[in-house]
């Protein structure tokens, strides 16, 4: 007897762009669907954030009860003019499992963010443990490890470029020249940052499609809505900057209230404020993607087909049609 699916190609064969005479929705448009979506299936968002939010705040406290009273010796010590290697040591030691741990959370919370935002997306009723053993890890996984360089090489030639500048430039043109080059930079990582976002979706959407491919995928989809990607980016970067705010007040009352119990308490607070804001930010900024990406594909004329092994094929409408036929 065959294997039987989680569930029948009948019951979960859709479409993320299941009309194709719907006309593409413009970028109000993309965010509005992206609200929507959560309450589509309000119970798997739900469990979604918890799995994303709860080991992200527990690494975020662990940090700040083990390395943070390290790093604040290690800085007392600078600012006295004394560097204790064994510190330093110590430091990076102790750094390396929170990184490794804070990388596991992250490609973990956008995998199964995706998952849940495509099947609310399309009004699907999925349970999370089904949700969960389907997903197919290693696809973005791959991807991530790809976008993970982007932005060190992007930093690796920008410094480059600014320094070859200072070279062959007076020092009142090459300020200029600097001035524009870093609102250059920064225009231009946005859009990267959006192709990329839009990478690790095509990763875990499409079958036998991750790393550099993905990404190569992500630029042929965003053809014609560059622009449109652009600006969504844009949008929840802006978002983002009064969370950055917070953490940065939370470490500036960290350095002037260090001795204060309470001034403690309160700078635990608003760091954990911050994490829990910044963790819902970055699934809001996977759903739009999610649902930009689903435009990119109603504009290319090319039907969906989710990676979620067998039974859950996401074909299109059409072609559902002649298989039934």
């Amino acid at each position: 007897m065959a294997e039987k699916a989680p569930f029948s190609s009948s019951t979960t064969t859709t479409s993320l762009a299941s009309s194709t005479a719907t006309p593409s929705i413009n970028l109000i448009g993309i965010f509005r669907e992206a609200i929507k979506t959560p309450a589509r299936n309000g119970r798997l968002m739900l469990q979604t954030m918890l799995l994303l939010v709860s080991p992200c705040t527990l690494l975020v406290l662990l940090h700040h009860l083990f390395a943070a009273p390290l790093m604040e010796k290690i800085e007392d010590n600078y600012n006295n003019s004394m560097v204790h290697w064994e510190d330093l040591r110590a430091l990076l030691l102790m750094e390396a499992p929170f990184l490794l741990g804070f990388s596991v959370v992250s490609v973990f919370g956008i995998t199964i963010t995706i998952y849940a935002a495509a099947m609310s997306y399309t009004r699907r009723s999925v349970s999370l443990k089904d949700l969960l053993s389907s997903i197919q890890w290693k696809k973005p996984i791959i991807t991530s490890l790809y976008v993970s360089f982007i932005p060190i090489v992007y930093a690796i030639l920008v410094i480059g470029l600014i320094k070859s500048i200072n070279l062959i430039t007076k020092e009142d043109a090459g300020e200029a020249w600097r001035e524009l080059i870093a609102v250059m930079a920064a225009l231009l990582y946005i859009y990267l940052t959006s192709v990329s976002t839009l990478g690790l979706v095509v990763s875990v959407m499409d079958d036998e499609c991750y790393g550099a491919k993905a990404l190569e995928k992500a630029v042929k989809l965003s053809r014609g809505r560059k622009i449109q990607g652009f600006f969504l980016m844009l949008i929840l970067e802006l978002l983002s900057i009064p969370i950055y705010i917070l953490f940065y007040v939370a470490s500036s009352s960290d350095d002037d209230d260090g001795e204060d119990e309470v001034g403690a308490v309160t700078v635990f607070g608003f760091g954990f404020i911050a994490t829990i804001l910044f963790c819902l930010v970055n699934m809001f900024s996977y759903v739009v993607f999610s649902v930009f990406y689903s435009e990119c594909k109603k504009t290319s004329g090319e039907g969906i087909e989710m990676g979620m092994g067998h039974g859950y094929s996401l074909a299109p409408t059409k072609l559902q049609e002649k298989a039934e036929a």
